[in-house]
């Protein structure tokens, strides 16, 4: 059986209204959120400012991380690379972005900064900034600690559509 055809029986019964808020969060996540990785890396290659990026997007990309505390590769929304002239590519900032209709949290955060720990360290001259990205925006945890920490930036849909 075919995602499609899960619930084909309760869509002739009529009930699309209850199929649709019951996969809500499954089509914010496969549809929504993959849309909003990509126009997070867009930003940061096109829009962000250096003070944003700690340095100049040659390249964002994302990618996957092997850890082995955790025995598994960790999905990473943005890598900002800079490539500079006679010398070695850097990443100045790294990302996450969550399309999702609650808010940011600080699990996000603390996430970011383990992904950050997992860079080879060839590619990581100063610490990498940690960007969030939160459709929904940010829980007032999350706001209130990166207020207090330079390495972080948050970006919500304002300042994706409206600034660097």
């Amino acid at each position: 059986m075919t995602r499609g055809q899960r619930h084909e029986a309760e869509l002739v019964a009529g009930r699309a209204e209850r199929v649709w808020k019951a996969n809500a969060d499954t089509v914010a996540s496969q549809i929504y959120g993959a849309h909003f990785e990509d126009l997070a890396r867009q930003w940061c290659f096109e829009h962000a400012s250096p003070d944003t990026l700690g340095g100049v997007a040659s390249t964002v990309r994302p990618t996957e991380l092997p850890c082995r505390e955790h025995r598994r590769r960790h999905e990473l929304d943005v890598v900002v690379t800079e490539s500079v002239s006679f010398a070695a590519d850097r990443i100045p900032a790294i990302g996450e972005a969550k399309g999702t209709e609650a808010p940011v949290d600080v699990a996000q955060l603390e996430r970011l900064e383990h992904l950050r720990g997992l860079l080879p360290s060839g590619k990581v001259g100063a610490l990498p900034k940690l960007l969030l990205f939160g459709r929904s925006g940010f829980s007032s945890a999350l706001a209130r600690l990166a207020d207090r920490r330079p390495d972080v930036e948050l970006v919500d849909l304002g300042r994706l559509y409206g600034g660097a």
